[in-house]
């Protein structure tokens, strides 16, 4: 694999946010599905797929801020390409092996980068997760004790009999040293946040408010970044893989479709009221080039 790919957005001249790192650290292939649905069920185009995407990127992102800097998702574990039980071997792990299929290096080990930009794991007021898949909350082992943020509803997989059905596998991304802090969104009146009725804010100043996006997971969350005099910025984790996809109401057909649906409505909808925000996906190509440009 090529050297882990990276992006900064400089701090604006104003406002406590700072700067805002992308870091590349591995890349997935998924099927045509999990990009563009039509609704089809889920366990029959992992039965039937043939195809693969291109390779695409696993992004997370490192949001400066003065009160305290913020992790967004945290990657998928080298393990997973390294260790043949990592997945389970019967009809389950299948089900993952045909679903999705990852590149990841040592080079592409987060607390590595983290420690390169500046930000080691130790500096970190909160991680925050997107949701608890595994190219998501990967990295969550290594992040010692750091609070980590997470949607109460999604949280509240980890305590269903098997949380694998979700998607979710709770030996590599909830060990028991993990700082798990649910968060439950509270209401809002902001006009800007307007088809949210809830958020959460980070710092308690309104610059990294977490926002429910369901649909891909029951608890999938986003955050939204405001930067003063910058584009405002939502890292929308898997709310979407492209996010021109989302005004034409395509969705991935992993998760709950019609929550998905509303949650892309939505999105579009905090787009018209805010138009200079930019989507930052985890899985888009144009992630990192959207996220500098000027």
């Amino acid at each position: 694999m090529s050297a882990p790919a990276r992006a900064v957005a400089p701090a604006p001249s104003s406002g406590p946010v700072g700067a805002v790192h992308a870091l590349t650290v591995g890349r997935v292939q998924v099927r045509p599905k999990n990009i563009a649905g039509t609704g089809t069920p889920m366990l029959w185009w992992t039965l039937t797929a043939r195809t693969w995407s291109e390779w695409l990127p696993v992004h997370v992102f490192v949001v400066e801020h003065e009160r305290g800097t913020v992790l967004f998702d945290t990657g998928q574990p080298l393990a997973s390409v390294t260790d043949p039980d990592f997945y389970s071997r019967g009809p389950l792990g299948w089900v993952y092996r045909r679903q999705a299929r990852f590149e990841v290096s040592p080079e592409h080990d987060l607390t590595t980068q983290l420690a390169e930009i500046g930000h080691p794991v130790s500096s970190l007021a909160y991680a925050a997760l997107s949701h608890l898949h595994q190219d998501h909350a990967g990295g969550v082992p290594q992040l010692g004790s750091t609070p980590v943020l997470v949607a109460a509803d999604e949280l509240a997989l980890l305590d269903e009999k098997r949380p694998q059905l979700h998607g979710i596998l709770p030996d590599h991304v909830a060990p028991p040293t993990a700082a798990f802090t649910p968060v439950s969104f509270t209401p809002t009146d902001d006009p800007l946040l307007a088809p949210f009725a809830t958020a959460h804010d980070i710092h308690d100043d309104g610059t990294l408010l977490l926002l429910p996006t369901p649909g891909h997971t029951p608890g999938s969350m986003s955050l939204l970044i405001r930067r003063g005099d910058a584009p405002p910025l939502l890292l929308a984790g898997d709310a979407t893989y492209d996010p021109s996809l989302l005004p034409r109401a395509i969705v991935p057909d992993v998760g709950d479709r019609a929550t998905q649906l509303d949650t892309a409505r939505r999105l579009v909808a905090l787009q018209s009221l805010n138009p200079t925000l930019r989507l930052l996906p985890a899985h888009d190509p144009n992630t990192l080039p959207t996220l500098v440009a000027p």
